[in-house]
């Protein structure tokens, strides 16, 4: 029992010998290959810095000019309409951005002749606000273009946009009709309500309850109780009529703006961002045709071998 024991011990430290034989190995060939690499980089050190220059001069061509990027966002209360639809509306007019056709997503919006070509990104994120009555659901849209002055452009045009589409002012054109009605029948039933509490009745609550018998305070105790009643009742139309009174206020369009932030002065993507990427770009370029052409005769002699 013992010296199986001893043998499974003699067989598990020759197996983490192994392992760690096997690491040691891979991390030599690994530091052998960063090293050859390093050996390169010097042999050819008058194209690693072409290379690099190049990246430097490219990163600086993509963050400056018309190319600069600034970033911009507002967020628009949906009233009318599913929100399927207005995502599709902002992801068609994106894709004319990614495609760049500026010019058919400048005419959909209808942008002015001196703002056009200006928008170069355009996608949205999905909040949904619980209030006590409805579920609003809220969008959040972000802009990127190249001139922080046009937003406010943009921003106009694309909620024009939505309140002009006939699917949404019909949808919008119902839903008022239906609050007003809402309204008007509230204002109706808070009427009543309030005449019924002026009936001589529910006013003698300082009528002293030792003067009456026992079915008159058993009458009284039940028209205190319809008074609590109909006093919950009128606070539940009130409440009720203030949410539909606050929509028709503050939501009569198809599309409320609840919060806009302007873009900053300052580019989203700025040089230093940009550089790192096309350095590294760069640097794997030259890695690779510093390869080919260091092993260029056993390749040429590989691929001419029959």
């Amino acid at each position: 029992m013992e010296k199986n024991n001893e043998q499974q011990e003699l067989d598990l430290f020759s197996l983490l010998g192994k392992i760690v034989n096997s690491l040691y190995y891979t991390l030599k060939k690994i530091a052998g290959f960063l090293g050859y690499l390093l050996q390169l980089t010097f042999r050819y050190y008058y194209v690693f810095f072409l290379f690099m220059f190049a990246a430097a001069a490219y990163s600086y061509y993509a963050t400056h000019g018309d190319r600069r990027v600034y970033k911009a966002e507002f967020r628009v209360m949906l009233n009318d309409g599913d929100l399927n639809t207005y995502s599709e509306i902002i992801k068609s007019l994106d894709r004319y951005l990614k495609n760049k056709d500026s010019e058919r997503f400048d005419n959909i919006l209808q942008m002015p002749p001196q703002e056009r070509g200006k928008v170069s990104a355009l996608f949205y994120s999905v909040v949904e606000e619980k209030d006590t009555i409805v579920m609003n659901t809220t969008i959040g849209i972000t802009l990127g273009m190249s001139d922080p002055e046009v937003f406010p452009t943009v921003e106009k045009a694309l909620i024009d946009y939505f309140k002009k589409n006939p699917h949404f002012d019909a949808l919008n054109t119902v839903r008022i009709a239906s609050l007003k009605e809402r309204e008007r029948i509230l204002e109706k039933d808070i009427a009543e309500i309030d005449s019924l509490q002026k009936i001589e009745y529910f006013q003698k609550t300082n009528e002293s309850v030792i003067k009456l018998d026992q079915n008159k305070l058993d009458q009284k105790l039940i028209l205190k109780t319809e008074k609590q009643m109909f006093y919950v009742d009128k606070l539940e139309l009130l409440k009720e009529k203030e949410a539909v009174s606050k929509e028709l206020a503050t939501q009569s369009e198809v599309v409320t703006v609840v919060s806009e932030f302007p873009p900053s002065l300052r580019p989203f993507v700025a040089m230093r961002h940009v550089i790192v990427k096309y350095a590294l770009i760069a640097l794997a370029l030259f890695l690779s045709l510093a390869l080919l052409w260091d092993n260029r005769k056993p390749i040429i002699g590989y691929l001419r071998k029959e």
